[in-house]
């Protein structure tokens, strides 16, 4: 069994040193001008004791040269500018496909009065509540418009539109648009920066099945560029009421790519009867390029 002398030792040691000091401790001046000489003392001797030496407080700095200022130049890079997206017109309307779902379909037609390409930004499909605060529907995102051109753009709204009314649709500018120099874009080989081809309408001729039309049309462009194609509807007072991208499936509802050849040929794309807005007037179909 160990020892447990040393500890009792330990703690008497401890109760004797603390009332030798308690009795020599009442023995002292109680003034507080005394406590307060003591601790002035043992300061003062403190900051004498541990003064830093003259020599110490001095460091030697090496001069430095400066450095000149670094130089900037933009020369050689892109220019943009953000300016204001033009929308010439906008349309909307509801039709049932032929899956029985509601759809709404868009249609935009925006022109770049401007010497420089134009990339827009996205545009938004917006509604409101009953207590009108502001609902973001669905969200457009434009393609490119070279330089002087307007460019049509067909749309499928790719979200659930029961109990949308298009009246209450709006469509608002969201991102910055920004114009390009011109030629600034040439040199990206994924960038199209030709000229849209012109499309005219031509015929229209009627589809047994499926049920709709095949709607004839004719494409000039100055070289060979790929485009999209927007088929826009309008009822009999010329009024917009929406459009499609063709040569795509509705759930697609970008559209395709097609590559026109240079000079004038003749093209067309079909449109299902389900696909036809109610009031639009078939004699006013029109066709348009845009690019995506």
């Amino acid at each position: 069994m160990p020892s447990n002398r040393w500890p009792r030792r330990l703690a008497r040691a401890s109760r004797d040193l603390a009332t030798h000091a308690h009795m020599r401790a009442e023995l002292l001046p109680s003034l507080p001008f005394v406590i307060a000489l003591v601790v002035a003392v043992v300061a003062l001797a403190v900051a004498v004791e541990h003064r830093p030496g003259t020599d110490a407080a001095v460091a030697n700095v090496e001069e430095q040269t400066s450095l000149d200022p670094e130089e900037y130049t933009d020369e050689g890079m892109l220019i943009e500018e953000q300016v204001e997206l033009e929308i010439v017109e906008h349309g909307f309307s509801k039709i049932t496909d032929q899956d029985g779902e509601e759809r709404v379909l868009v249609a935009v037609v925006v022109r770049n009065p401007h010497d420089g390409e134009l990339v827009p930004g996205s545009l938004t499909i917006r509604t409101e509540t009953k207590r009108g605060y502001p609902v973001d529907l669905d969200t457009m995102y434009l393609g490119s418009v070279p330089p002087r051109s307007t460019a049509a753009v067909g749309y499928v709204m790719a979200v659930d539109v029961s109990g949308v009314e298009v009246e209450d649709l709006t469509l608002e500018r969201e991102e910055p648009t920004v114009l390009y120099p011109p030629d600034a874009l040439e040199d990206m080989e994924w960038f199209e920066t030709a000229a849209l081809p012109a499309f005219s309408f031509t015929e229209l001729e009627p589809m047994a099945s499926p049920d709709g039309y095949r709607v004839h049309f004719r494409a000039e462009t100055a070289e060979e560029t790929d485009a999209q194609i927007a088929v826009l509807f309008r009822d009999g007072d010329g009024k917009l009421l929406g459009g499609l991208p063709a040569d795509s499936d509705s759930e697609f509802y970008t559209g395709a790519f097609r590559t026109f050849p240079e000079g004038v040929s003749d093209q067309y794309v079909d449109v299902t009867a389900a696909w036809i807005p109610e009031g639009a007037d078939l004699d006013r179909i029109e066709i348009g390029p845009s690019r995506y």
